[in-house]
């Protein structure tokens, strides 16, 4: 017999479900012809910088994950097993295409093995290994999301199966100086250009956490991959065919007080499997004490690149990115303050490049991204809404060759300004309300702005010679736009 404690374990569950019903318009000044459909019953389309910045999505989706999962004894003292299958289902709408689509995947399936190494009842200091067959998607270098690297675009160009494993040995476990250390590798199929055929690609990962006191906690991980080989850039390339290779590391410090700090629920592998003694995001808990966090981390990556200016030899580019996450509550009232810092080379990591598989130009003008945002918001009880406020500013990435200035939002979302400007700063800001009506039904409404002069578009030239790229209309670069949402969860 099992001992009572596996009462409590759970197999056959459906859970992370989210259902979403939108009201939104992306930009009330602008009309059709601007790209804006006005509003409707749809999901607002722009992720702010500043969104979820700790998490992938942020988290008005309409999906589910259904989770098939086991967790039983095994047939050896002190160790246990557990296994999730875990799928994805989510429903969305193609702007381009007008069409509704309800995709299906994995998201992150696992077995897990642990063995405890101090007590017979399951729980305490362990040793685990993880396997994941299909997308180790969840198992990311780094710490906030908006700067992890690792992930399964460290493959370029890879539509195929990521699996990877992870070894872990946890110490400490509850008494406040928590601590880890992991190894784990990865591995992809990808088409090796030189060869015409496909090639498995591998990677290593490993890092460690140290809980010096309950309230500091200092980690490091770190990885190198193989990202996949260079193309043939002409029929005698020396370099194509041969591997790019990908390293570095990252570093946190957190102090907390008054709350437990926990990584980010992608990170996690699931409720019932939460990654060591770390606690999964949840809903807020309001009480009458001062609790805080902060957290800095710093990222230096190396990666192997053609050089510009010498087609047939390589060289390492370096790219880094570091983050501020600050947080505040005194009894309902929230305070927040964030700061990102990437440069362009961490920008474009996974693509990889500005020029894909080739390092900047010398003659390049190349500048890194920052931004920052402060924000607060407050829990009424007796009404259950929490009224907030978010400001943020951002200086873009940029690299400028020539009279050509090329600007980065984000790695898949860039824009060519007008020959000889130079980038903008952007402003952005948002009114936010959400309403609690029950433990799994929520309101939530945003009335946001966002200055953005970067965004260009192309007319005809006034002597007839062909088109030109201009900034867009006031209408378009001032984007005020809102939405209203109900949405339940469980």
């Amino acid at each position: 017999m099992p001992s009572t404690g596996y009462n409590q374990w759970t197999a056959g569950n459906a859970m992370a479900t989210r259902i979403t019903f939108a009201i939104s318009d992306d930009n009330l000044l602008a009309g059709a012809k601007d790209r804006s459909p006005s509003a409707g019953f749809k999901l607002a389309a722009d992720r702010l910088f500043y969104d979820a910045i700790e998490q992938e999505k942020r988290g008005f989706e309409t999906e589910t994950q259904l989770v098939v999962y086991k967790r039983m004894p095994t047939f050896f003292k002190r160790m246990d097993a557990e296994a999730a299958f875990v799928t994805e289902i989510e429903q969305w709408h193609d702007g381009k295409t007008f069409q509704n689509y309800t995709t299906l995947s994995d998201d992150g399936s696992y077995g897990k093995l642990n063995f405890y190494t101090k007590r017979n009842d399951y729980t305490g200091d362990n040793i685990s290994l993880t396997m994941f067959p299909v997308d180790s998607q969840r198992f990311l270098l780094g710490y906030t999301y908006a700067v992890t690297w690792g992930g399964e675009r460290m493959f370029p160009n890879n539509t195929g199966q990521t699996p990877g494993l992870r070894l872990r040995y946890d110490w400490n476990v509850g008494t406040g100086k928590d601590s880890y250390v992991f190894l784990g590798a990865k591995s992809a199929r990808l088409l090796n250009e030189k060869l015409n055929e496909p090639q498995t690609y591998y990677s290593a990962l490993a890092g460690f956490g140290i809980g010096f006191t309950p309230w500091l906690a200092w980690e490091v991980n770190g990885g190198y991959y193989q990202s996949g080989a260079f193309p043939m850039f002409s029929p005698n390339s020396r370099i194509g065919g041969k591997t790019v290779q990908t390293f570095g590391g990252s570093t946190r410090l957190t102090a907390h007080w008054g709350v437990p700090i926990g990584t980010s629920i992608d990170f996690q592998l699931f409720r019932y499997s939460p990654d060591a003694s770390f606690l999964l995001t949840q809903n807020q808990i309001y009480d009458n004490r001062i609790a805080g966090s902060a957290a800095i981390e710093f990222t230096t990556v190396g990666q192997t690149l053609q050089k510009f200016e010498e087609p047939d030899t390589t060289r390492i580019q370096p790219a880094k990115a570091a983050a501020f996450l600050g947080k505040l509550r005194i009894k309902k009232l929230r305070l927040f303050a964030n700061a990102i810092y990437r440069d362009l080379a961490f920008v474009v990591l996974s693509i990889p490049g500005v020029f894909p598989y080739q390092t900047f130009p010398k003659e390049a003008q190349v500048s890194p991204e920052l931004w920052g945002s402060l924000g607060f918001d407050y829990y009424f009880e007796r009404s259950k809404l929490t009224p907030g406020a978010v400001l943020a500013y951002k200086s873009p990435a940029s690299i400028k060759v020539g009279d050509t200035t090329n600007v980065y939002r984000e790695y898949w979302d860039q824009e060519v300004l007008p020959a000889g400007e130079n980038p903008f700063d952007i402003l952005s800001g948002k009114l936010t309300l959400k309403w609690d009506i029950a433990p799994f039904f929520v309101v939530v409404s945003e009335l946001r702005y966002t200055l953005d002069n970067n965004r260009t578009k192309f007319v005809k030239a006034s002597n007839e010679s062909g088109r030109i790229r201009v900034f867009e209309d006031p209408n378009v670069t001032n984007r005020l736009g809102f939405f209203l949402l109900a949405q339940a969860r469980w």
